[in-house]
């Protein structure tokens, strides 16, 4: 009876590395797709976000969306005033009663990685970071988590509304906005309202409370590492662009929008 032989020390050396050079063709290629999905759920997200806010305006007589029509005004704020119009009628009784809503949550920034931090913590709640959401302190048991940001010069704040510094930006007129104008996009915080004179932020992973003041830097809360340097918005005429971070500063936030005259130098990652 002939007796097979065993692989030789070499033959298997050979294997492993044939093995070990698949892998590393593979594995990043899987990594990317899987950024790749994240991102075009986010992007639907959006896309729905935008498409609930077409409707409230179209149900309203175009009167600009009410972050909050008082300092009071802290339960529905936007997100619950948009749930009515997101497609699915149990977008509102979960907003109501404090539950996850998966509108409000890009995949790159799961409910599931929300933890306290006591470095983001706000006087509203928690910012987030480019992984984890922020948090919207409604009451002392309730609360709504989410991954994006309002561009809140589309919208009415009775807090900012003719506020020195504001006031003069604010969009009032829905239906002549401009195309270009970003609506939601990616970000750390509920609403941000962002200027070309901003400075970039010092981390683009995390920043910190005290780098995220709340009547200036507005940029910063959409300046966030959350699709390999880049971010998504949805646009006035609801279209999605993913942008690079360093073209935030060019794109068309607000009334009378002046671009920053030299590129914004961002942090390294």
């Amino acid at each position: 009876m002939k007796i097979r032989k065993a692989f030789t020390l070499i033959e298997l050396l050979v294997v492993i590395a044939i093995i070990a050079l698949l892998l590393s063709i593979i594995v990043p290629a899987l990594r990317k797709a899987k950024d790749q999905a994240r991102k075009v759920i986010c992007a639907s997200n959006l896309s729905q976000l935008g498409k609930a806010l077409e409707m409230y305006e179209q149900n309203c007589n175009y009167k600009r969306l009410s972050i909050r029509s008082s300092a009071a005004d802290t339960n529905l704020y936007w997100m619950g005033k948009l749930a009515d119009y997101a497609g699915d009628s149990s977008f509102a009784q979960q907003y109501q009663l404090g539950q996850k809503m998966d509108l409000l949550l890009c995949p790159s920034s799961p409910y599931a990685k929300f933890t306290p931090d006591p470095d983001l913590v706000n006087a509203s709640g928690q910012y987030g970071s480019s992984q984890m959401p922020w948090e919207w302190k409604r009451a002392a048991d309730l609360s709504t988590i989410g991954s994006y940001t309002l561009n809140g010069w589309v919208a009415y704040d009775s807090l900012y509304d003719s506020a020195s510094g504001y006031s003069d930006y604010m969009l009032r007129d829905w239906l002549n906005m401009s195309s270009s104008v970003p609506l939601f996009g990616d970000g750390v915080w509920t609403v941000g309202w962002p200027k070309g004179v901003d400075n970039p932020p010092l981390s683009i992973k995390a920043s910190k409370t005290s780098e995220l003041p709340g009547n200036s830097e507005n940029m910063r809360r959409f300046c966030i590492d959350r699709h390999q340097m880049k971010v998504n918005l949805i646009m006035r005429d609801l279209r999605i662009e993913t942008v690079a971070l360093k073209d935030l500063w060019y794109m068309r936030w607000h009334k009378n929008y002046q671009t920053p005259a030299t590129e914004p130098r961002l942090p390294a990652q």
